[in-house]
């Protein structure tokens, strides 16, 4: 298991540490309001469904975060599956949403935890990231803030503590799942985020049987949940599934299928008999491309985007892959993937101003700096 950072001090380890699920005595929409989460006292051989009070808006109001909570008849592993960390990256609201409608709770040895929704902030304003709405306004990437702390200023930030302390760091799980998607006005394939060095991550990466996943340290997401999970020595995985703003069923599909392998293959749940599900699951995970490197093409000027690729097309580095309009119809400029690989993401907009994103491409670079990630 990789060391603790540093900057994780003793005192964040007592969150991973059972409290007793506080119950604020409110009732909203039917569903009991908590300020912390155990799942030690949640009733067993059931499905329950909680908010959980955070921080307050401009006008006092609590903001408050859905929980869902299937917790078996005998104890077990535990799991996490969290969503939308991001306001505008929704399909694994979904994924949160079906699996518990469909799991059969009296099967399930364990609990799982999910949260079908993370950032109500970012949900209510349209938008990827946490807006804080004193001086001229600014914004908090939730998933860079963790484990967070409680006394910042930015009420974002504040957000983030209270996720953490209340969910995620105190309820020791076996295995977490951050399910993200690309950003507004670009997409990724069935894609996973992962720190092959952390036992059991390797094999999680497996069971999702995704497109492509990137081999990664997570020094570029410093603060992430996936990165903090484990770090705290809970393996953990961030899954992208597809594009943002909007339900796409073929990846909600594959996103709510690998929650139900990994729930069997941590002794949680039984195997499915679906035949069908079997062999596409098989036929996608030997189809899964495993690269430590992405680099990005950006467009240099303003205008009209016209694309020649798309996600998964492997692609060589002389392949003209977009090319560049002005209002005329006339060519602007030509672009090009930085190396042979796998064109991971692309910007699905034609409007791109100077700076935009074009495509991203990924391969396995063979420079050993990169051999982890890089």
């Amino acid at each position: 298991m990789v060391k603790i950072v540093s900057i994780l001090s003793a005192a964040l380890f007592a969150t991973l540490a059972n409290a007793a699920t506080v119950y604020t005595g409110d009732i909203l929409s039917g569903h009991k309001v908590i300020s912390n989460l155990d799942v030690t006292d949640i009733p067993a051989n059931a499905v329950t469904k909680l908010w959980l009070r955070v921080t307050k808006d401009v006008v006092g109001q609590s903001y408050h975060v859905p929980i869902i909570v299937a917790r078996g008849p005998t104890d077990g592993n535990r799991l996490l599956l969290n969503s939308a960390l991001h306001g505008e990256e929704l399909n694994g609201i979904r994924v949160v949403q079906r699996f518990f409608a469909d799991i059969d709770v009296s099967k399930l040895k364990g609990v799982v935890v999910g949260v079908p929704g993370s950032n109500i902030n970012g949900m209510y304003e349209g938008q990827r990231y946490y807006l804080n709405k004193y001086d001229s306004g600014s914004l908090t990437n939730l998933n860079r803030e963790f484990p967070g702390n409680i006394t910042n200023r930015a009420a974002g930030k504040k957000f983030a503590a209270t996720l953490w302390s209340g969910i995620y760091g105190n309820n020791n799980y076996t295995a977490g799942v951050d399910y993200h998607t690309q950003s507004l006005t670009t997409q990724f394939p069935n894609f996973v985020y992962a720190d092959l060095r952390v036992p059991y991550v390797y094999r999680m990466t497996e069971l999702t049987g995704a497109d492509i996943i990137k081999v990664d340290t997570g020094e570029s997401a410093v603060g992430s949940l996936e990165i903090v999970l484990d770090q705290f020595g809970i393996p953990a995985i961030t899954y992208e599934l597809g594009a943002p703003k909007r339900w796409q069923k073929d990846q909600i599909q594959r996103g709510y299928d690998f929650a139900f392998r990994l729930m069997t293959d941590l002794n949680m749940y039984p195997a499915t008999t679906d035949t069908e599900k079997i062999a596409t699951y098989e036929a996608q995970k030997k189809k899964s491309y495993y690269g430590n490197e992405f680099v990005s093409t950006y467009s240099t000027q303003g205008g009209y985007v016209e694309l020649y690729t798309k996600v998964n097309d492997r692609v060589t580095k002389d392949q003209l892959v977009g090319r560049l309009f002005n209002v005329w119809g006339d060519k602007v400029e030509d672009y090009y993937p930085k190396f042979d690989g796998v064109i991971l993401s692309i910007g699905d907009n034609p409007l791109h101003e100077p700076g935009a994103q074009i495509v991203e491409t990924i391969h396995n670079s063979t420079d050993p700096a990169c051999f982890n990630g890089c």
